[in-house]
């Protein structure tokens, strides 16, 4: 029996906590518009700057991802027996188990780290280069799971499963 597949969707009820802190900055932001063209003082004047360029930073980054987690609804990650699919990217694709070595499931970052097989034919600067990336990023694919809703135990288990039924030879998930 092939092991179920795991769907991972955006956390909604994290919009309880992003839109009103989304109002409060718009009202900040609004607050130093208003003392800019309020105040004569030059000093008060760069505050009122200041406050209303990083309200409306923090405004527009907090409104943003409200906006995405309530438009999209449909799932996000998809791990089941073809591979590990992204479906955030325009040109999402699907890493298939045989083309991974290893899989790591980081708690502490919210990721999943994929080290992929290594071919024979690549070059010694090729190879040189993909190490250099896979210790920067913690892997040769990197998967983002921060913002998902996802029981760690459960995709840990998943990922275990999925990779041992489709590279039985040698079970390499740590």
């Amino acid at each position: 029996m092939p092991p179920q597949p795991i769907v991972l969707y955006r956390r909604r009820w994290t919009l309880l906590f992003q839109v009103p802190f989304t109002l409060l900055m718009v009202a900040c932001l609004a607050y130093s518009v208003l003392l800019i063209y309020a105040a004569d003082n030059k000093l008060l004047t760069l505050i009122g700057s200041v406050g209303a360029f990083t309200s409306f930073c923090i405004a527009g980054t907090f409104g943003r991802s409200a906006w995405e987690a309530y438009r999209e609804r449909e799932p996000v990650v998809v791990i089941d027996e073809s591979g590990i699919t992204d479906l955030r990217d325009e040109d999402s694709h699907t890493v298939p188990w045989q083309a991974m070595e290893r899989v790591l499931l980081d708690i502490t970052e919210n990721t999943i780290r994929v080290k992929l097989r290594t071919s024979s034919t690549e070059s010694a600067i090729g190879v040189i280069v993909k190490a250099l990336q896979r210790w920067q990023r913690g892997g040769d694919l990197v998967f983002l799971l921060g913002g998902l809703a996802y029981d760690a135990r459960q995709v840990q288990m998943a990922l275990r499963a999925h990779y041992a039924a489709a590279v039985p030879r040698r079970s390499a998930l740590q």
